[in-house]
C-alpha cells in the first residue's frame, strides 16, 4: 500500500476530526515511502493517522440531515429518505438504510493497524533527549499514549454500535488479511459486552481525566477552550476518562435488557448498577457529574464566538460530543420551518406520539384526568422540555434580519402542513441540536457538536439498572469499593429537578413496574433525537407495540369562533410495520455481501 492513500488519510483526519489540528502532519511529505516507511515517520504523521480513528463515531445528520428518530416513533420524514424503508418493513440484507457494518470494521481496521504499527511508538516519535527537544519528546510521549489508550475506547465504541445493531458479531482485535477475514465468525453479544468492558477498564488508568482546554476544574482560566479570548481547541471532543466509564456502563445496561436477558438474569442487571456507581466514586469524573441548568444550550452554540464543542467544560456534564464543522448551517436550513428564505425541508418532523409523552407541569401524564391537560390549548402547562425540544405553532425559531421569526404551523399558514415541498407532515418542526438565533439567508454557520454521551444518560442507564435491580427506593449495596447514595428515583429526580426545568419529584412509593414506565418515559423526553429511542424500544422488546402504532400528528387550525383563536385536531400521519416473528426486525440483518464472502462462516440472524 502507498504513502498516498496514507497521506489523503491523514489530510481527512486533519480536517475533519476539528477542524484546526494542522501540526497533525507535514503536507510536504514526499507521497512515494511504503507504509512501513510512513509509521516510522515520526509523531505528527503517527498522531494524525492515530486521529483519523474518531472520525468514524457517528453523527447525527449522517442520513442528509434527516435523523435516526424518523425511523421510530419520534417524528417522520416529509422529504424522500431511505430511512423510510424501517417503517414499511422493506429492508433487509441487501438494502439496510442504517447498515453501518463495513464502516465500523473499517474503522475497527484502523484501530488494530494504528496499534499494531506503533507498539514501539517511544521509540517511533524519539527526539534528541538534550536541551529544549527533551521537553518535546516528553509531552510527545504523553500525549500519544494516551492517544493509543483513546483508540481502545473508541474501538470499543465501534463494537458496540455493532452490537446494539446486529447482535453478537466477529471479534477482530488484529489486522488480518483477505484469507483471514473469511475464517471469522460470530462472537456472542455477551463476549462483546466483556471485550468492551475490558477494553474500558484497560485504558482507564491511561486516559487523561481532562483536557486541560476544557476549563476543568472550575476556575481555571489558562488555556481553556471555553474561555474568553482563548482559541485553543485543539482538544475537543478527545476521550477523557468519564468516556470508558459511561461506555462501560451503556455496554452492561444493553446486555442485561430484555432483548440480551430474557430470562432476567439479575446479576446482570447488578453489573450495570455497579458501573454506574464507579462513574459516581470516581474523583476523576467529578467534573461532568453536573446538569446543566440550560437544556437547549447542552448541544449548540448561539454566537460564533463559542467553541465548537457548546460549554464544554462549564458543568455541562458533557462526556463526549463529535464536533461539526463551524462553517455550516446545512442541519439548520435542512430543519427550519418551511416559510423561512433558504431553509425549510422538515427533514424531521417531531411526532405527536413524542409530543404526548411531555408531562404536564404538575408531573402528571396528559392521561390522567387530574392533570390539568385541556385538549383545546394542548400546550399550557407542559414539561417545559417540550419547547425545548419541539417548534410548536407560534413558537419562535430563526431570525429574519434581526429580527425574530414566529412559526405559522397552523392549517394555511406559510410554514403549515401541506404549505409547499417539505412542510412539516405532522404539524411540528424539530428544535432541539438547531441554533435558532439564526438568519438561513446567510451564508455563515454557528459551531456545534453531536453530543453521544452526556450525565443525564448516566444517571437514567443506572436508574434503570437499580431499579431492576432493587426496586424504586433502594440504596444499592457497595460493590467493588463503589458506593452511592442514589436510588432509582432519587437518580431520575435529579434530572427532573434541573433549573430551568424543575419538574415535580416522581414519589415514592412505586412499584418497581410503576418505576420502570416513569424510566422509560424519562428517557423518551430527556434523550430526545439523541438516538436512544431507537434502540430503547427494540432492546425492551417493546417495538412490536411502538413500531406497529400509527405514527401520529395534530392539525391546528384558525378558528377565531374558539379561545385562542386555534383548534387542534390529531390525526394519523401514516401507518407503519414492524414484523417481529421470530424476533425479526428486533436485530439487523448481516449484510449479505458479508455472509456471502464469508465462506459460509458467518450465520445470519433468524428470520433474516
Amino acid at each position: 500500500m502507498k504513502m498516498k492513500k496514507y497521506i489523503s488519510i491523514i489530510l481527512l483526519a486533519a480536517s475533519t476530526f476539528v477542524g484546526c489540528q494542522k501540526d497533525f502532519l507535514d503536507t510536504e511529505i514526499q507521497q512515494n515511502f511504503d507504509e512501513e516507511l510512513f509509521f516510522k515517520s515520526g509523531f505528527d504523521n503517527l498522531k494524525g493517522f492515530g486521529m483519523e480513528a474518531y472520525n468514524y463515531l457517528p453523527q447525527f445528520n449522517r442520513f442528509g440531515n434527516t435523523m435516526l428518530a424518523t425511523a421510530c416513533d419520534e417524528a417522520d420524514s416529509p422529504v424522500a429518505s431511505g430511512l423510510q424503508r424501517f417503517n414499511t418493513g422493506a429492508w433487509g440484507p441487501f438494502n439496510n438504510p442504517d447498515d453501518v457494518y463495513a464502516n465500523y470494521y473499517r474503522g475497527i481496521r484502523h484501530v488494530n493497524l494504528f496499534l499494531e504499527k506503533t507498539t514501539d511508538y517511544r521509540n517511533q516519535i524519539v527526539k534528541d533527549t538534550v536541551g529544549p527537544e527533551k521537553v518535546t519528546y516528553i509531552d510527545n510521549l504523553d500525549d500519544f499514549t494516551k492517544l493509543r489508550a483513546e483508540v481502545r475506547v473508541l474501538r470499543a465504541f465501534f463494537y458496540l454500535e455493532l452490537i446494539k445493531r446486529y447482535g453478537g458479531v466477529p471479534l477482530v482485535t488484529t489486522v488480518l488479511n483477505e484469507e483471514q477475514a473469511k475464517q471469522v465468525t460470530r462472537a456472542s453479544f455477551d463476549e462483546i459486552v466483556n471485550y468492551i468492558v475490558s477494553e474500558c477498564d484497560a485504558a482507564y488508568p491511561i486516559l487523561t481525566n481532562h483536557y486541560v482546554n476544557y476549563g476543568i476544574p472550575t476556575g481555571e482560566t489558562v488555556g481553556r477552550g471555553d474561555a474568553p479570548n482563548s482559541t485553543d481547541v485543539s482538544r475537543i471532543g478527545r476521550i477523557e476518562k468519564p468516556v470508558a466509564l459511561a461506555l462501560k456502563l451503556r455496554a452492561l445496561l444493553y446486555a442485561a435488557s430484555p432483548l440480551h436477558n430474557p430470562n432476567n438474569d439479575v446479576t446482570k442487571w447488578q453489573k450495570a448498577v455497579e458501573a454506574g456507581m464507579q462513574l459516581f466514586s470516581d474523583p476523576n469524573s467529578a467534573h461532568v457529574r453536573h446538569i446543566y441548568n440550560n437544556f437547549k444550550d447542552l448541544f449548540q452554540s448561539q454566537n460564533t464566538a463559542n467553541t465548537l464543542t457548546p460549554r464544554k467544560g462549564a458543568n455541562t456534564g458533557i462526556i463526549l460530543t463529535r464536533p461539526f464543522a463551524r462553517s455550516s448551517n446545512a442541519f439548520e436550513r435542512a430543519n427550519y420551518p418551511v416559510g423561512m428564505t433558504n431553509a425549510g425541508l422538515a427533514v424531521t418532523a417531531p411526532s405527536q406520539n413524542l409530543v404526548d409523552a411531555f408531562e404536564m407541569r404538575n408531573g402528571l401524564p396528559i392521561t390522567d384526568p387530574a392533570s390539568g391537560y385541556n385538549p383545546n390549548n394542548p400546550y399550557n402547562n407542559r414539561d417545559p422540555r417540550l419547547a425545548f425540544t419541539v417548534v410548536l405553532n407560534g413558537s419562535t425559531i430563526g431570525l429574519v434580519g434581526t429580527t425574530a421569526r414566529t412559526v405559522q404551523s397552523f392549517i394555511g399558514g406559510v410554514d403549515g402542513i401541506g404549505a409547499k415541498l417539505g412542510a412539516t407532515t405532522t404539524g411540528y418542526y424539530l428544535r432541539k441540536m438547531l441554533v435558532e438565533n439564526f438568519d438561513p439567508g446567510r451564508t455563515d454557520g454557528r459551531p456545534k457538536s453531536w453530543v453521544l454521551m452526556r450525565y443525564e444518560e448516566v444517571l437514567l442507564n443506572f436508574a434503570e439498572a437499580a431499579n431492576e435491580a432493587y426496586g424504586p427506593d433502594v440504596v444499592p449495596p457497595a460493590s467493588n469499593g463503589f458506593s452511592t447514595t442514589l436510588t432509582a428515583r432519587a437518580a431520575v429526580n435529579l434530572i427532573r429537578a434541573r433549573p430551568g426545568i424543575a419538574m415535580p419529584a416522581i414519589p415514592a412509593g412505586l412499584s418497581k413496574d410503576q418505576m420502570r414506565e416513569r424510566i422509560r418515559n424519562e428517557r423518551r423526553v430527556e434523550l430526545a433525537f439523541e438516538e436512544h429511542r431507537f434502540f430503547d424500544v427494540r432492546r425492551w422488546k417493546i417495538a412490536d407495540v411502538t413500531e406497529n402504532a400509527d405514527l401520529r400528528g395534530m392539525r391546528v387550525i384558525s378558528d377565531a369562533s374558539v379561545s385562542g383563536g386555534f383548534r387542534y385536531e390529531p390525526f394519523v400521519v401514516e401507518r407503519r410495520s414492524f414484523d417481529a416473528t421470530n424476533n425479526k426486525m428486533y436485530l439487523y440483518p448481516i449484510p449479505f455481501q458479508e455472509i456471502a464472502k464469508s465462506n459460509g462462516n458467518l450465520l445470519q440472524n433468524m428470520g433474516w
